[in-house]
């Protein structure tokens, strides 16, 4: 087949996407036909073109309002190679003003399937088009005697993208706008729960229930697993990825709060922990590998990510039966020694994070210890002849007294606690508690001591000026109060993360009372 017709109408394929309407369109006047030729490779017409450009708006407009008037709007269904009509392609790049221009003039286009049985409400939805989709989706309806837009595989694929584009189709968007999104995605989730249940159907039941479980034991979406569970009792023992059970998948995965759920509503535990999948590995050789990558991010750092892998291995030890602590898999190894070999580069990276945290820390709290210690005999205004400072009877000297000692004192706390971590062992239970409490000891410290300071240097400045040049003793006093905000700012928040890991809540407790059996 010759293909050199493409040449030839390159000057209409240029003007198509240049929106240049004024050069073709006496063309187009003494060969209508031109205006529905499919000029590319790809069979695609000028429309298709013009289309796909997302600019060429009055090329478009123009083009479509001659085809009409000369030729039938039939002619605006012109397909390329792959079944695909002008409107296909407005929905698959974005262009509302196309699609709404040949909606109205054509809204039958809205039903027309492509080679995939995608209808061009499928392809928005597909390619996250949010403007163009909430367009097509007021104007696509169901007609009679067709299969409905959101039945069969590209229906549920559009539900889906739907709901993960933000948001829903005309039917439940008055209750979305009453209700919050949360509670508008449970009444998704319970009405297709009880559309799959009057199936009365279980391989359906366990396809579809099974399939959303997979997929929320992975992304750790609790609430979904619940209702399924609730939903159908017996989906508790669909067997996830690898030959497992929800509950080991749960372990596997790193989502505490789907372990949770099944651990309390369930009392399948008891019998999924004493089993042995392909490797001959129980729930503790599972435990004791390395988190997968999507949960590896979850805490800062890779000391406490150390610490989150050891709080998940002493977790499911205390759930297995003692025997099973020394089992061993096909390849002759412990749960333990699994751990230790799955978890080297953690442990070197959470190692060298230490050390480096540390000694960062160290240096600034040894500055402090040396300033404190040497203010405490250079005290401000100096001495009488009696060597009693000169502002001893102050107020405000008894503040830089005081500040400056607390000062001194939990400064070299923190570098007394710094060290420790420098001199550890760095073994892989230190991770658990010795260190982070050293960790938290330190910075605390550390921060209370960087506090002190300002505040005996604010004193120390206001004794000295007293009542001269007060204009700029209040300034410098305010001043003081910076580095210790963006010391809160930088660093308060890992020692929140901190005190939370390890002298919190436990990420293992009870969610609900929900139970099942």
């Amino acid at each position: 087949m010759s293909y050199d017709h493409v040449i030839r109408d390159l000057p209409i394929y240029k003007a198509a996407i240049n929106d240049d309407w004024d050069s073709v369109s006496e063309l187009f006047e003494q060969d209508p036909d031109l205006m529905t030729k499919q000029i590319t490779y790809w069979h695609e017409t000028p429309l298709h073109i013009a289309v796909s450009t997302g600019r060429s708006h009055r090329f478009v407009e123009n083009l479509v309002k001659r085809i009409v008037a000369t030729g039938g709007k039939e002619k605006l269904f012109v397909n390329n190679c792959n079944t695909s009509n002008p409107l296909h392609y407005a929905s698959t790049v974005g262009n509302a003003t196309a699609a709404r221009l040949l909606v109205e003039l054509v809204p039958e286009m809205t039903q027309v399937e492509n080679w995939e049985g995608s209808r061009p409400l499928h392809v928005a939805s597909f390619h996250e088009n949010k403007e163009t989709l909430r367009y097509l989706l007021t104007v696509t309806r169901d007609e009679e005697g067709k299969v409905s837009h959101y039945s069969g595989v590209a229906g549920g694929d559009l539900i889906t993208r739907t709901i993960m584009n933000g948001f829903y189709a005309p039917s439940i968007k008055k209750i979305h706008d009453i209700k919050v999104n949360n509670h508008l995605s449970n009444l998704l989730v319970d009405r297709i729960c009880k559309t799959v249940i009057e199936q009365v159907d279980h391989n359906i039941a366990w396809k579809i229930l099974g399939s959303a479980m997979r997929t929320a034991a992975k992304y750790g979406i609790h609430e979904l697993i619940e209702k399924c569970i609730l939903t159908y009792p017996g989906i508790i023992w669909l067997r996830i990825a690898g030959g497992f059970y929800l509950f080991i998948a749960a372990i596997e995965q790193r989502q505490e709060r789907v372990y949770n759920l099944i651990y309390q509503m369930s009392s399948s535990k008891v019998w999924t922990t004493v089993e042995q999948g392909e490797k001959n590995e129980n729930a503790l050789h599972i435990a004791a590998k390395l988190a997968p990558p999507q949960r590896r991010n979850v805490v800062t750092g890779a000391a406490l990510q150390m610490q989150r892998e050891l709080q998940w291995f002493q977790e499911v030890e205390n759930l297995v039966q003692p025997s099973y602590k020394e089992a061993l898999n096909v390849n002759g190894e412990t749960p333990r020694m699994v751990f230790t070999e799955s978890h080297k580069e953690l442990l070197a990276e959470g190692r060298e994070w230490m050390k480096d945290t540390a000694s960062s820390c160290t240096v600034v709290a040894a500055l402090i210890v040396t300033m404190a210690f040497a203010a405490a005999f250079t005290v401000p205004g100096g001495n009488q002849d009696n060597g009693n400072p000169l502002f001893l009877n102050y107020h405000v000297f008894m503040l830089f007294i005081v500040s400056d000692a607390v000062a001194l004192f939990s400064s070299a706390t923190s570098v007394l606690m710094f060290l420790g971590i420098l001199t550890s062992r760095y073994a892989e239970a230190d991770f658990l508690y010795a260190l982070p409490k050293r960790l938290t000891i330190g910075l605390l410290s550390l921060f209370m001591s960087l506090a002190a300071t300002m505040i005996a240097f604010s004193s120390a400045l206001a004794l000295v000026l007293k009542d001269k040049v007060t204009w700029i003793a209040a300034p410098l006093i305010i001043a003081t109060s910076i580095p210790v905000c963006l010391f809160g700012l930088l660093q308060f928040p890992l020692l929140v993360e901190l005190v939370k890991s390890t002298y919190g809540k436990s990420i293992f407790h009870q969610q609900n009372s929900q139970r099942i059996h």
